[in-house]
């Protein structure tokens, strides 16, 4: 038996079901948001479709499919985040892993960034849920974010009361970029 990282797109019927024929039985994938607009601005490559196919030929296959959700992309606004809460609660992933947006040097989005970023200018430098640049939310709202996304997958009770706090005391009103 192995796991193994995918891309969404790339799980179709076919390759899944020769995947599950090799003993794959974990597949890792980049779903990053249910928002197409926020996948589009990180010139994904995949439709939001694609994270709903992916896990759907899993499933058929008997095969575990987990995601990597990402937060915090500049633009995103809390109607992104319900979009991917919705497409997490409808695909019910079998596991989850959670961080903010990175700028990686030499990408448009660092590029973007990069008279915010101060000291800590490389993702070794900081936790998987702590901002590096502005954005909209705060670190302690992505901290309870992941939490409660947690907690949904598990089955578990998520505190979104207290995340939703947390977005309307942190949102800001004017952000130096306005969309994705």
């Amino acid at each position: 038996p192995f796991k193994m990282q995918s891309r969404c797109d790339l799980m179709t019927r076919d390759t899944v079901g020769a995947l599950r024929r090799a003993g794959c039985v974990e597949v890792w994938m980049g779903a990053e948001s249910g928002s197409q607009k926020v996948l589009d601005a990180m010139d994904k490559g995949t439709r939001v479709a694609h994270i709903y196919e992916a896990r759907a030929n899993l499933r058929r296959h008997g095969i575990r499919a987990c995601f990597f959700l990402q937060f915090g992309y500049p633009g995103e606004t809390w109607r992104d985040i319900e979009h991917t809460i919705q497409m997490v609660r409808e695909t019910g992933p079998d596991d989850i892993g959670v961080s903010v947006s990175y700028p990686l040097p030499g990408t448009k989005f660092y590029e973007r960034v990069a008279a915010e970023l101060g000291e800590k200018r490389n993702w070794s430098d900081s936790d998987d849920l702590e901002m590096m640049f502005r954005g909209a939310y705060s670190t302690e709202f992505y901290r309870e974010l992941a939490g409660a996304l947690h907690e949904e997958v598990r089955g578990g009770n998520p505190r979104w009361d207290r995340v939703r706090e947390l977005e309307k005391a942190s949102a800001r009103s004017a952000l130096p970029w306005t969309s994705c």
